[in-house]
């Protein structure tokens, strides 16, 4: 048999049989499909074969995550987006992610020592409220947790009687 004359070396993984040196040599076949999800040989008798997997994977959508091969397809969940803050709108875009976009709203930023919540550049807040109970024998003073406080103070004080000296604020009374 002449060099280089065609011939069949029998395996269905090889292409381009051609005798070299009283043997009949082939190139292998590429079998890759570019499918992650799939793995891909050759057996000699049948050719190329592919078998889905369950490997992690990447879907190329910035929207999903924990991506995984399932029935030769790549897929992810969804992404969770919200980024609890009222004062944005949220979204996804496949190529770059989550997005936020402030917005201009009203909202409750959760403090009792503010009044007229409203977004302003992606954050809540108001003007302060003003604890004044128009009472001098009681500090004002405003608590996040609580709101307007009062508490009674020992201040000197005028309870508007003529016939009184030297007055006291005693339990949050002028005495």
């Amino acid at each position: 048999v002449p060099l280089n004359a065609p011939c069949d070396d029998g395996s269905a993984c090889t292409q381009g049989d051609k005798c070299e040196s009283g043997t009949c040599l082939g190139q292998a076949v590429s079998c890759d499909d570019n499918n992650p999800c799939t793995d891909d040989a050759c057996d000699k008798a049948t050719g190329c074969k592919s078998t889905v997997n369950t490997k992690a994977c990447d879907d190329k959508n910035a929207c999903t995550e924990a991506d995984a091969c399932g029935n030769g397809l790549c897929k992810g969940a969804a992404a969770d987006c919200d980024d609890g803050n009222a004062c944005t709108t949220d979204s996804c875009d496949k190529v770059k992610g989550c997005q936020q976009v402030a917005v201009q709203t009203q909202c409750d930023d959760g403090n009792p020592c503010t009044q007229g919540d409203a977004c302003v550049s992606g954050q809540c807040g108001g003007k302060p409220v003003v604890c004044d109970d128009k009472n001098a024998c009681t500090d004002d003073a405003c608590s996040p947790k609580t709101g307007c406080t009062a508490t009674d103070n020992q201040d000197g004080c005028d309870d508007g009687n003529a016939c009184t000296t030297s007055d006291l604020c005693k339990g949050g009374k002028c005495v």
